[in-house]
C-alpha cells in the first residue's frame, strides 16, 4: 500500500506542477506579449509624432514643437533599447512556445498517459523554457 499511495503522491505532485506551470506560463504569455507589442506600437507612434513635430513650427499645448519632437525621440531611444537588451521579443516567444507544450502535456495527462513520461516531458519543456528566456540575443 505504502508504493501505491507513493505513487499516487507522485501523481499528484506532478499534475499540480503542471498546473501551477500553465498557470504561470499564461501569466508570462499575457505579461511579456503586453511588454513586446506595447513598446513597439508605443516606438512605431512616437516615431512617427516626432518626425510630424520635427516640420511644425505651430506651438503645441504651449510647447516648442522641436522640443516635443526630441522628448519623443529620446523616448523612442530608451524604448527600443530597453526593449532589445531585455529580449522582449525573445521572452513572449519562449512563453508562448512553453505554454503551448504545456497545454499539449496536459491532454497526456488527462488522457492517462504514464506520469513517468510526463514527468520527463515536464522537466524537458521547463528547461527549455529557461535556456531559451535566458539565451542572449546575437
Amino acid at each position: 500500500m505504502a508504493d501505491g499511495q507513493s505513487c499516487d503522491t507522485g501523481a499528484e505532485f506532478v499534475a499540480r506542477t503542471l498546473s501551477d506551470a500553465l498557470r504561470w506560463s499564461r501569466n508570462g504569455q499575457k505579461l511579456w506579449s503586453f511588454a513586446n507589442h506595447g513598446s513597439t506600437v508605443c516606438v512605431v507612434v512616437f516615431s512617427a509624432t516626432a518626425a510630424v513635430l520635427s516640420q511644425t513650427n505651430a506651438s503645441i499645448l504651449n510647447q516648442d514643437p522641436k522640443t516635443l519632437a526630441t522628448v519623443l525621440s529620446l523616448c523612442v531611444t530608451i524604448l527600443s533599447t530597453v526593449q532589445s537588451k531585455l529580449g522582449f521579443e525573445r521572452k513572449w516567444v519562449a512563453n508562448r512556445m512553453t505554454h503551448s507544450a504545456l497545454n499539449r502535456l496536459l491532454i497526456d495527462e488527462k488522457t492517462g498517459a504514464d506520469v513517468q513520461d510526463i514527468k520527463e516531458k515536464l522537466k524537458t519543456i521547463l528547461d527549455a523554457h529557461d535556456r531559451a528566456v535566458a539565451a542572449t540575443g546575437g
